[in-house]
């Protein structure tokens, strides 16, 4: 038993270990010895867990689907009980993300890795759970009349992939002197990420709400001050 404990925490630190040499470099720098350097093991340990770099690869977005499934599943169930409409639940679901990619080099290193080996995936987002709940939510937006007339539940999760996948590319950059662009203001967040994703939600949910749609306030303080801001630009 204390040999297969041991095998199977050997395991998940080749796991993690494999996950922040993709999240860092990609697919194609990382290698098995630098993986293993990484893990503190033998490139023999390493093998005999996962047998090629396409195994770990496998393994690191499999780990990182779950983390992303449970993560929006959490954000939406967040506004259950208390009225929050299909806007919401999508302003809330973007932030818990651009939060989860900030903080979990698994999740991060999924994403690098969909972008990467995407020729072998089955289909665009056929197999993205946050691109799926998008998906979803939009069409759910388009049944409560929430969005303006002529806008498409398909463009709308399209804008949202987009933006979310902007901002978390944006996040691997070294910070540049662009970012005065973004001046704090009065009580800003720490995390630069989010309030970029903020401001985002503030220029396009005008153009997204219907002017006459229910004002329903979201939980989340972020989420609540963005939808709110985006209705009552539209009513003006």
């Amino acid at each position: 038993m204390a040999i297969q404990q041991r095998a199977e925490r050997t395991r998940q630190e080749i796991l993690s270990s494999a996950a922040r040499v993709f999240d860092r470099v990609g697919y194609e720098r990382a290698s098995l010895a630098r993986i293993a350097g990484e893990a503190r093991v033998t490139t023999g340990a390493l093998v005999f867990h996962f047998a090629t770099k396409a195994d770990l690869a496998t393994a690191v977005r499999g780990r990182a689907r779950a983390v992303t499934r449970i993560t929006v599943e959490s954000a939406c169930l967040s506004t259950e009980g208390v009225g929050g409409t299909a806007i919401d639940k999508l302003v809330i679901t973007t932030h818990a993300l651009i939060r989860l990619f900030e903080t979990d080099h698994m999740a991060r290193a999924g994403e690098r890795l969909a972008r990467e080996l995407q020729s072998t995936d089955p289909g665009p987002g056929q197999d993205c759970p946050w691109r799926r709940e998008v998906g979803r939510l939009a069409r759910y937006a388009v049944a409560e009349n929430a969005l303006r007339p002529g806008v498409d539940a398909t463009a709308v999760a399209a804008l949202i992939g987009y933006v979310i996948t902007g901002v978390e590319l944006e996040m691997r950059l070294p910070s540049a002197p662009a970012d005065g662009l973004w001046p704090a203001e009065s009580g800003a967040l720490h995390d630069p990420a989010e309030e970029r994703l903020r401001r985002i939600w503030e220029l396009i949910l005008p153009g997204l709400v219907h002017p006459a749609g229910p004002a329903t306030p979201a939980p989340s303080k972020t989420s609540s001050k963005a939808s709110s801001q985006g209705r009552s630009a539209t009513a003006s």
